[in-house]
């Protein structure tokens, strides 16, 4: 594995597998992919990515690289493998909280999330990184020594767990004996890691930007709410950074863990990306996509 300092919030990061030593030698004007695409974290407003890449699709556009954490890590790695945007919003219908998360004995976390990891394997094809039909980065939190881990190469599984797996929420998930969680506690939009990478970047944060005064305070809506305000920071400062950047709006009205709503979030997502992309022909021209 090859360590070096890359950007996003100037964390140390860990990129593992060689083809991360190929971006050391690289410069702005050395572009190794076109177009490359980042999800940002946001839990079941992750549903918001499959609608975008819906649009995306349908205006010619398809990413030759992915970057994802959390619920970005989950959306693109389905993409990746292959799926289409509404089968994998198809894989989530009739689907919640509950049905995915055990209660757990706090070993390091209210829940268990074994349940969603067998879905989610019966689901996967790609068993590698290497096996996905578009390359992937995931990113998540290696509890240990404190720093933001790029995953590109080996088992993917457990990756994208780790990646979604919110602190005291969830349990961590072990990887070569290093508790990893979500990704989002250092980088919640991984724009960094594609920029020097792709001539164009696009965007989608589906992270809240207000919390709304009424809210509950249960112990989950306490979690989200402090998730949300570390994965708040680690976003304003990389945004400007993609060519292209899909906020939908209305996204904080759904919670982190109202998967239930996954056709609603989808359709907000879908509606969010036409409506730029209306405007942003130039941009399409540009990329010579259409």
């Amino acid at each position: 594995m090859f360590t070096f300092t890359y950007g996003c919030e100037h964390a140390d990061l860990n990129i593992t597998g060689l083809e991360s030593f190929k971006i050391i030698c690289m410069n702005n004007t050395d572009f190794r992919y076109k177009i490359g695409l980042v999800l940002s974290g946001g839990g079941a407003k992750g549903f918001a990515h499959a609608g975008v890449i819906q649009a995306l699709e349908e205006r010619g556009i398809r990413p030759d690289v992915i970057a994802g954490t959390s619920a970005g890590a989950i959306v693109g790695s389905l993409y990746a493998d292959g799926y289409s945007p509404k089968e994998i919003i198809a894989f989530f219908n009739k689907t919640s909280f509950s049905k995915f998360a055990t209660l757990t004995r706090l070993k390091g976390g209210f829940f268990r999330i074994d349940n969603f990891k067998r879905a989610l394997k019966s689901k996967l094809r790609a068993v590698n990184f290497e096996d996905l039909k578009i390359p992937m980065y995931i990113n998540a939190t290696d509890m240990l020594h404190g720093k933001n881990v790029f995953f590109n190469s080996g088992p993917l599984l457990d990756v994208v767990i780790a990646s979604c797996s919110v602190p005291i929420v969830f349990e961590p998930e072990e990887i070569d004996h290093i508790p990893y969680s979500d990704g989002g506690l250092i980088c919640n939009f991984p724009v960094e890691i594609l920029r020097n990478q792709c001539e164009y970047v696009i965007g989608v944060n589906v992270g809240p930007i207000e919390m709304d005064e009424k809210e509950k305070l249960t112990i989950l809506d306490i979690a989200q709410r402090t998730y949300n305000f570390m994965r708040k920071a680690n976003v304003l400062s990389v945004k400007d950074e993609c060519d292209l950047l899909i906020e939908p709006p209305s996204i904080d009205k759904y919670g982190m863990f109202d998967a239930e709503k996954n056709q609603e979030i989808f359709q907000l997502g879908y509606k969010a990306a036409i409506g730029i992309l209306d405007k942003q022909q130039e941009l399409l021209d540009s990329m010579k996509i259409i």
